[in-house]
């Protein structure tokens, strides 16, 4: 299974595994060799399903481009996820002539790969970084909302301060009290709103979604309700979550008008990036005492030990942890391998990366 000494499995065990799954495969095709490149978070059992497909070998040291095209004969597959291989240029592609998959982690902006060569070239190419990320940022934006609810910020401060009103959260003017049954707006339908819809479900929310990108038969799935735009949207929520990536596009998509649209007693939270919020527009809001925020990123981070936001008692803030549970870590090469065993077998692959979505994250659409 090794080629060079700069590579091998993970252990003698795991050799064996692949050893036996090889010979156990029976229908699936094998793939050829596939170079992965993980720093940590890998688990045995997903080396495992991987050798199912193909060989794998991991890459113990860092390779420059002339090493990389030294060894790319029966390499058919190449999961990136670390520092160790080099970009997949245009020319590298080239070389690689047997190369059919290859998995990034590049939150979908196209680095590290040149696309256009790899989908001239027929190779797949998967970008799984949102799919391990999803749950845990979308189980904060719920935690978020729940507690922003109960005023939890005030109280907390109230609490520690011991100068607070027994049984009393202070936020009769907001929304407030239970999630059950109330206007929710959000915006963004990624695989983090994806997965919040589902959260939600068991609150019986009256749930409506904008984001133009998002395909008509994802919306269908998820019976959510679309609005046709973000001032729609606005007019709807009591409760509004932010949650779109930061492009040239939603850089300061909430701004003054917006937080004004929204009106007053409503609550605001923002798990994904600091920058598509106005944050000046936002802090100047917060100081009027007409809305509450949960707030897990900023602009810029970390977030200046002076900015007002620290101390303000309609704000509850975390320092970006919302995507931050080392137990699920192992996603971001689990969800790869899932792809990679997919392909394998002939079946359909999920989380293919298109030059459609590069330019949305590029705002050229």
């Amino acid at each position: 299974f090794l080629r060079a000494e700069s590579w091998r499995f993970a252990d003698a065990a795991f050799v064996a595994a692949s050893f036996a799954f090889t010979l156990i495969a029976g229908t699936v095709e094998q793939m050829g060799e596939i170079l992965v490149d993980v720093p940590q978070w890998d688990r045995v059992s997903d080396w495992e399903r991987l050798a199912e497909v193909g060989k794998p070998v991991r890459v113990e040291e860092t390779l420059d481009r002339e090493a990389l095209m030294d060894q790319l004969v029966g390499v058919t597959g190449i999961i990136r996820l670390g520092s160790r291989l080099p970009e997949l240029d245009g020319s590298l592609l080239e070389r690689a002539t047997e190369l059919k998959i290859v998995g990034v982690r590049s939150d979908r902006f196209g680095r590290g790969i040149d696309l256009n060569v790899a989908q001239q070239r027929g190779i797949h190419v998967i970008d799984t970084d949102n799919i391990a990320s999803s749950q845990p940022v979308a189980e904060w934006d719920l935690a978020l909302l729940l507690l922003c609810l109960r005023n939890a910020a005030a109280v907390y401060r109230q609490m520690i301060a011991s100068t607070e009103t027994w049984a009393n959260a202070g936020n009769e003017q907001f929304v407030h009290g239970e999630l059950t049954g109330k206007s929710v707006g959000l915006i963004g339908c990624g695989h983090v709103g994806q997965r919040l819809i589902e959260l939600l479900q068991p609150f019986r929310t009256d749930l409506r979604v904008f984001d133009p990108y998002v395909d008509e038969a994802i919306v269908k799935k998820l019976n959510v309700r679309r609005t046709a735009s973000l001032e729609d949207l606005l007019d709807h929520a009591d409760l509004l979550v932010v949650q779109v990536p930061h492009t040239p596009v939603t850089e300061g998509l909430i701004g003054a008008a917006e937080l004004e649209r929204l009106g007053d007693g409503k609550i605001l939270i923002n798990c994904s990036r600091g920058k598509v919020l106005d944050q000046q527009a936002l802090i100047d809001r917060l100081k009027t005492g007409r809305l509450i925020a949960g707030l897990d990123v900023f602009d810029p981070e970390p977030l200046e030990p002076d900015s007002e936001l620290r101390t303000m008692p309609n704000v509850f803030c975390t320092p970006h942890i919302a995507w931050y549970a080392p137990h699920a870590f192992h996603r971001y090469f689990s969800s790869m391998v899932e792809q990679f065993v997919r392909y394998g077998r002939g079946e359909s692959l999920q989380f293919e990366l298109t030059q459609r979505m590069v330019d949305i994250r590029h705002g050229r659409v």
